[in-house]
């Protein structure tokens, strides 16, 4: 979250602050809800629960609408914390370096 555009392949410091776990015609799509380090709107937002329950209502709207819009059928669960956020973005590390791995072997 931040309140300027980012290009595409744009490298910004985030803080994951929560992760929205999305079904997507039945598979796990899972969506880390981040903060931009250097956007003074954002920066000192830690958790996901800090943000205005406006902001995060539109967050899941924009979600359900896009995949509603590709014509898949979407479900959303609660929005998870920090923790699980970490736990998630720590098992996609693992996943990418083994894959790596494998490609480079």
């Amino acid at each position: 979250l931040g309140q300027e555009p980012v290009q595409p392949m744009t490298l910004v410091q985030a803080r994951s602050i929560g992760v929205m776990r999305m079904y997507d015609e039945g598979k796990i799509d899972d969506k880390i809800i981040a903060v931009n380090l250097h956007d003074p709107a954002f920066c000192e937002i830690g958790d996901h629960r800090d943000l205005r329950p406006y902001l995060m209502a539109e967050i899941r709207k924009f979600f359900q609408e896009y995949k509603t819009l590709e014509g898949k059928d979407v479900a959303i669960d609660e929005i998870q914390g920090v923790e699980t956020a970490v736990k998630i973005i720590r098992e996609a590390l693992q996943l990418y370096r083994s894959e790596i791995e494998v490609e480079n072997f």
